[in-house]
């Protein structure tokens, strides 16, 4: 929703009252019982585990706490401005796979953040660089098809996946469709089962979106907003005996249902609809999907969700302990970081080959990560702090599919880096990154986008210039080293560069990306036909 009077809400409910009129006569309706729970200042994204509930605000950077009684208080903030309206969505953390459980994740369009379990300042997770400026929606994988990573759906047509350390693989894009309100379907649910289902509301379309990129209309609901799982054994929000709940942007209101209303249909999924239509619910029973309208209350539903019952209670000792003791006091101390990197950097300018021979010790804590990781090739999302720690993922191929005998505009991922340790003395220099398509059927190459850095060996940027020739598609990148030592030079191109082009024949692209006068940096990545 990009502003608060968005919707022509007479126009729609005419539209929705008809439609269940029609759904009442032929006995496809069911009566759930939903009911006000609190008021909320234009609520929009809900998570709720059963002993939280939060909500995000729509013109508000801010997300506040629920309690059981219907009373509202601030719970936490994020980065922008008050009267900057945008649909933030949340959820909390199932702890699958890797995952901490309880940890809490906010979209606010390209960008995502985590929130501290008990409260507090957002902090920057993870970056979706070609997501749209809103709407983005965001799940867990419960069900172990997409690595239980994190899913988010952006309001231009892209679906990523961002595993726990925060990179990102935008794995899949359907043009001119606006994504909200993703699930995982469990494997039971028939043919579309271990697929994410996502909702687009202009369209009333629901998508199915396989772990390989490929988009599959799967359902029809006016309006449709998310799509949610009833668990097999629903279970309520603290005391209130309350399952699912939903947020009413335009009326300011919470409303809920109760755990009764959703008995015996474990297993199926419902999905609301934000134009008046009400509730739809979909089950699989074997060998076709039966759909019915669960909830006729209308009123345009923004953000809902389920009592997630898998989520523990947040308890205020373990969470401060794990967050500050464990992770920047061991990460600071015990590796090069903070004082191992400005001794490795600062004691051999002066003195290069005596400081290493008398501080043999400190040295090599540095160096080796560097020098037995030159260059890699990264998804999106990958830090310099990854590659420097050699925990950054490695990206091996880029997917294209064709249309109309050229290649789409849907490449996965939209964007990529090269990553490369040069050994630079004190003041200007020049580094030029060249890019060869090594298999001979294809001449398209990759420009380079706005994204790209040179780093210090303890990953501070050092503001380089960066260019591109429009021929080679060479990169050259300036920059002023205040010390001797080692940087890191991070490159991102544009994945999408080569839509347009006549595919190659064969069909598999091999690119190789190398820095001019610097021994084993050359990294390879392939492009692969879907």
């Amino acid at each position: 929703m990009k502003t608060i009077t968005k919707i022509k809400m007479k126009t729609r409910i005419r539209i929705s009252l008809i439609i269940v009129m029609f759904l009442a006569a032929g006995g496809l309706l069911y009566a759930a019982n939903r009911m006000f729970f609190a008021n909320e200042s234009f609520p929009t994204g809900i998570t709720v585990s059963p002993t939280q509930l939060l909500v995000s605000q729509y013109c508000r950077p801010q997300v506040d706490q629920i309690s059981p009684l219907g009373v509202v208080t601030p719970f936490a903030t994020v980065p922008g401005n008050i009267g900057e309206c945008k649909e933030r969505y949340m959820a909390i953390s199932p702890g699958l796979g890797t995952w901490a459980p309880t940890d809490i994740y906010l979209t606010d369009g390209t960008l995502v953040y985590k929130i501290p379990t008990l409260g507090g300042a957002g902090t920057l997770f993870a970056t979706v660089p070609d997501c749209g400026y809103d709407h983005s929606g965001i799940t867990f994988d419960k069900v172990g098809t997409f690595g239980f990573d994190m899913i988010v759906t952006c309001d231009n047509g892209i679906a990523a996946r961002i595993n726990p350390v925060g990179a990102v693989n935008e794995f899949a894009y359907q043009p001119n469709t606006a994504l909200e309100g993703p699930l995982v379907a469990p494997l039971s649910f028939g043919p579309f089962g271990g697929q994410i289902l996502a909702t687009s509301d202009d369209a009333g379309k629901v998508w199915a979106i396989s772990n390989a990129g490929t988009f599959t209309p799967a359902f029809s609901w006016g309006g449709a907003e998310s799509v949610h799982l009833i668990p097999a054994v629903p279970c309520a929000f603290a005391t209130t005996g309350k399952a699912f709940f939903s947020a009413l942007q335009q009326q300011n209101e919470v409303h809920a249902f109760p755990l009764t209303d959703f008995l015996g249909f474990g297993g199926d999924i419902i999905v609301p609809s934000e134009s008046g239509l009400g509730i739809t619910k979909i089950h699989w029973n074997g060998s076709s999907y039966d759909q019915m309208t669960f909830d006729t209350a209308g009123g345009g539903y923004e953000g809902s969700a389920f009592v997630d019952c898998s989520i523990p209670s947040p308890t205020p000792t373990p969470t401060p302990s794990a967050t500050f003791t464990p992770t920047p006091t061991p990460t600071a101390t015990a590796t090069f970081t903070p004082t191992p990197t400005a001794t490795a950097t600062f004691t051999p300018t002066p003195t290069a080959t005596a400081t290493a021979t008398a501080t043999s010790t400190p040295t090599p804590t540095p160096t080796p990560t560097p020098m037995g990781q030159l260059s890699k090739i990264t998804p999106t999302g990958t830090t310099c702090n990854q590659f420097v720690n050699g925990t950054a993922d490695t990206l091996a191929a880029l997917n294209y599919s064709v249309s109309g005998g050229t290649i789409k505009n849907n490449v996965t991922p939209g964007v990529f880096f090269y990553w490369v340790s040069v050994t630079a003395p004190a003041g200007n220099n020049s580094f030029t990154i060249t890019q060869t398509i090594t298999t001979g059927n294809f001449n398209t190459l990759f420009n380079f986008t706005s994204g790209s850095n040179v780093f210090s060996s303890s990953c501070n940027s050092v503001s380089p210039t960066i260019t591109q020739n429009p021929t080679t598609k060479a990169v050259t990148v300036m920059f002023n080293a205040p010390v001797a030592g080692t940087y890191i030079i991070s490159i991102k191109y544009d994945s999408k560069s080569v839509a347009g082009a006549t595919p190659p024949n064969p069909t598999t692209v091999h690119y190789d990306f190398a820095t001019t006068g610097v021994p084993g940096s050359t990294s390879g990545l392939n492009l692969v036909k879907n």
